[in-house]
């Protein structure tokens, strides 16, 4: 695959998509660097904030986002995170961003090579993973293929636990509907499964219409030997009205399986649990990071 400049089919959509992701980046309330670096599946563009102290000061937190939104989502929780570790928040390549993908994926560990590649760019030895639905599924992913890069592992409904229920497929077709017909608010209660007016501006961005050329990987759920391995501490969290698979279903299968698991179940939250109840993600994030295990 040869690589292509740009992840768009025009300057056109790709104006007005950065705008939006521009406009999204501008509610992290801290100061944000931004910059690309090379792996050998292409560009990763990574928004960083926090302290740039050695790493036994601001220990690296790296965030991956849900898909299609990509890593400006986390406007509700960088100021909290940021306080005491340096965030790293890389756009997925082949998903929704500013990335640019020079070859794709095509197997589940070519996702930790991936990150492998950018630890190492950004001369990281360790870090805190933490990832939202497919971004979870990822972070779960380098955990298992390198579990020496990563230090603490937070998964906020990840992708892969549960196979996905059939009516989330309808419920992002609902997303395609015209404002006229749904508004943003109903659209985001239909998909998440809570209102969260705080997810707007995400949800904005996620609906510009654009030409991206998306080159996205379907990962496999994984498999209860799979879960069993992970051996890195891991915190499970997991709303009340999650409607990706079923939250009992989900947790107990966590618990029979993972060795070393925390679990917190988050009232009020859907899919998108950082948008629906983010002081309550911050708190329980920032607890399970600080504790020795």
């Amino acid at each position: 695959m040869s690589t292509s400049p740009s992840m768009f089919k025009t300057p056109q959509g790709q104006a007005r998509y950065f705008a939006a992701y521009d406009a999204t980046l501008a509610l992290w309330p801290v100061r944000i660097e931004s910059f690309d670096v090379p792996t050998r599946f292409g560009l990763t563009h990574v928004n960083a904030c926090g302290p740039e102290d050695a790493p036994q000061n601001a220990p690296p937190l790296l965030l991956l986002p849900g898909q299609a939104i990509s890593s400006t989502m986390w406007y509700p929780n960088v100021r909290a995170l940021s306080q005491t570790y340096r965030v790293y928040a890389p756009d997925i390549l082949g998903d929704m961003g500013k990335s640019v993908q020079s070859r794709p994926f095509k197997q589940p560990t070519d996702f930790a090579d991936w990150l492998n590649d950018l630890l190492d760019e950004l001369h990281i030895e360790q870090a805190h993973v933490a990832g939202l639905s497919y971004g979870g599924f990822i972070a779960l992913r380098l955990a298992l293929s390198s579990p020496e890069r990563v230090n603490k592992l937070v998964l906020m409904a990840p992708a892969s636990l549960l196979s996905l229920r059939a009516s989330l497929f309808l419920r992002m077709a609902v997303m395609l509907l015209p404002a006229f017909v749904l508004s943003l608010e109903s659209k985001y209660k239909i998909l998440s499964g809570v209102d969260a007016p705080n997810a707007i501006p995400a949800i904005k961005q996620m609906m510009t219409t654009t030409d991206f050329r998306y080159s996205m990987y379907l990962p496999p759920t994984f498999t209860d030997e799979q879960l069993r391995q992970l051996k890195t501490p891991t915190l499970l969290l997991l709303g009340d009205h999650e409607v990706v698979y079923n939250y009992k279903a989900a947790l107990n299968r966590a618990k029979t399986l993972i060795p070393h698991l925390e679990t917190a179940l988050i009232p009020g939250a859907g899919h998108a649990l950082n948008f629906d109840q983010p002081e309550m993600v911050n708190q329980r994030i920032l607890a399970f990071l600080k504790t020795d295990h």
